[in-house]
């Protein structure tokens, strides 16, 4: 059984919820008048729920973007009430901020609630499987910490995110996180910053590209061309990259570090799937591929 055809199959109906989701969370932040920069400030409180957390704390789940652009998302949500600093380095949600966080993510939920995919009983089989992946995941000696996966288990149990549409893309994010921290906890291993490895992953896709092209590609998270101007001269000192008549490349020890990587997450993330049996693994494909084919004309 492939069992990334499987994780292909949910991921592309965990996206096309998403699609629903995202666009009701933007509704109900213009509804709020909320500024640009709301996700990022949300997801933290959303993830962190009462929890004081730190800018690290935040970006051991969001690592790939700078720490003093986090800071001045959170300024922002500082001064319209929703975050207050703890007085110990770092932030916690305010009640309005506890408040808004349901409102969007209740908002989403909403959004997906009339959708009818696949019949009811087929969708919780659907949701007992992946408990048990998420499960066995979860009670996994580490690596990888379970970082990611906690923050989400306890914030799709505080939403009571459990049955029907809602319940799947609870559990399957909750294995998007097992991955992301399998992931993140490997390429740390090399000791290379966020946005660093964010431009190497780029140039592992075959691209060749001169600076401003990768800079372009790699700055949404408000990644400075300072910072990687930077990054792209430790990639070539440790010989990741190289640059030739202004065309930066990824070079072969740079794809071998990549694909060593990747292939580590996948170990890492596969391994608790052993807890299904190949009759339940096939009984996942079919259920996985029924509810992709379900979103495409939903009821």
């Amino acid at each position: 059984m492939n069992l990334n055809t499987i994780w292909s199959a949910l991921e592309e109906s965990s996206d096309n919820l998403g699609d629903y989701a995202y666009h009701a969370m933007d509704k109900a932040a213009e509804e709020l008048s909320l500024p640009p920069n709301y996700f990022m400030w949300v997801a933290a409180i959303n993830m962190f729920g009462s929890k004081s957390f730190t800018i690290a704390e935040f970006m051991r789940i969001f690592p790939y973007g700078l720490a003093r652009v986090n800071e001045e998302s959170f300024a922002s949500a500082i001064q319209h009430g929703y975050l207050v600093v703890d007085g110990k380095g770092g932030y916690r949600a305010t009640e309005s901020g506890e408040v808004l966080g349901e409102r969007t993510f209740g908002d989403a939920n909403k959004a997906i609630a009339p959708l009818q995919p696949m019949p009811a009983e087929s969708m919780q089989r659907l949701i007992d499987l992946l408990v048990r992946i998420s499960d066995a995941a979860f009670v996994k000696p580490e690596p990888p910490l379970h970082f990611i996966l906690s923050r989400k288990r306890e914030l799709y149990w505080r939403m009571g995110m459990i049955e029907s549409l809602a319940g799947f893309v609870a559990h399957c994010l909750e294995l998007e996180g097992h991955r992301d921290d399998a992931y993140i906890t490997t390429w740390e291993a090399h000791k290379v910053d966020g946005h660093a490895w964010d431009v190497l992953d780029l140039l592992s896709r075959g691209e060749t590209l001169m600076f401003d092209e990768l800079h372009e590609k790699t700055s949404r998270r408000g990644v400075t061309r300072e910072v990687h101007v930077e990054d792209v001269q430790e990639l070539a000192r440790r010989g990741r990259v190289e640059e030739g008549s202004g065309v930066y490349q990824i070079t072969s020890a740079g794809k071998q570090v990549r694909e060593e990587v990747e292939a580590e997450t996948e170990r890492l993330f596969f391994a608790p799937w052993s807890c299904l049996s190949e009759s339940e693994l096939e009984e996942l494909a079919s259920l996985a591929s029924q509810l992709r084919d379900g979103l495409q004309n939903p009821i």
